[in-house]
């Protein structure tokens, strides 16, 4: 019934995930077909489109191998909502708009819709990650993250990965969620929970992939649910989406695409916003760390 696909660099880890799925998914049929991309080195959009187009059931889960379901029976709940109609894919961290302007799948804070598990790197512990405000059981989203997506066979085949521009491991997920989204209702689970043992990659590459993405989708945004979000509230929402895109890069070290210029007009632009003022100082912290 579930076709459970993951692009793995550590024959181990694969190993823990499968006993994971094994002992918490439930009364149902799956396979978990693991693609060794230790020598191929492919991009994880090709590694997808190939398992997928090898799957034996109607629906798939795609996901990372440094995840784990700490929620027992999980694989019904989540069948029954995407045997639905209008669903497109369901993951566990996803944002209710995706704006125009470069950011990345968590536009901004007030539009996120969370629940899941991260451990932190350095010692910093796990925390978990909710935000529910309308204490839905499956929270409507435009973007996911790509931690672990679940979506039917046939909607898969109508928008496939892009594995022509994204040919690396960056920015596919959003791309994916963005096209299905376009089509169909994302979601983000909160009947289920899962732990994530990495905080990602934010890299030069990574920001290159980002730019192809909106160059992509330059026509087509912003993208947002209309229930949760007003046109007139996009213009908060792009202050809000550009703050956060500058912390993130600051915070990433990515100070060649965020200078003090580009904080100093973001200032300039929105004097009486308290938080223009405080990324000042973020930056200097952040520039202090990776000097």
């Amino acid at each position: 019934m579930l076709s459970i696909v993951c692009c793995s660099i550590d024959p181990d880890a694969a190993n823990v995930l499968r006993k994971n799925i094994e002992s918490t998914i439930g009364d149902i049929p799956f396979e978990l077909i693991v693609f060794d991309n230790r020598e191929a080195n492919r991009g994880i959009c090709e590694v997808y489109n190939l398992c997928a187009g090898k799957a034996k059931y109607n629906y798939l889960c795609f996901v990372h191998e440094d995840v784990c379901f700490d929620s027992s029976d999980w694989g019904k709940s989540i069948i029954e909502r995407l045997g639905q109609e209008d669903c497109g894919v369901i993951g566990f961290a996803g944002c209710i708009v995706k704006l125009k302007r470069l950011t990345a799948w968590d536009t901004c804070y007030s539009g996120l819709r969370l629940n899941y598990i991260q451990h932190q790197l350095g010692g910093g512990g796990r925390k978990h990650y909710r935000i529910n405000p309308n204490g839905v059981d499956f929270a409507p989203v435009v973007t996911l993250d790509g931690l672990c997506l679940f979506v039917r066979r046939n909607v898969w085949a109508e928008v496939l990965f892009d594995e022509q521009r994204f040919t690396r491991f960056h920015c596919y997920d959003i791309d994916f969620t963005l096209s299905v989204a376009s089509r169909y209702r994302n979601y983000v689970c909160n009947t289920v929970l899962v732990e994530h043992f990495s905080e990602g990659s934010f890299s030069e590459e990574w920001f290159g992939y980002l730019k192809i993405l909106h160059e992509k989708w330059e026509d087509k945004l912003p993208l947002y649910i209309k229930e949760d979000v007003f046109p007139s509230q996009l213009k908060a929402y792009d202050r809000l989406g550009e703050a956060k895109f500058i912390k993130l890069l600051i915070r990433k070290g990515l100070f060649s695409h965020c200078g003090l210029p580009d904080i100093l007009a973001y200032c300039r632009k929105y004097p009486f916003y308290l938080k223009s003022w405080l990324l000042y100082f973020k930056y200097l912290k952040y520039r202090w760390r990776y000097r």
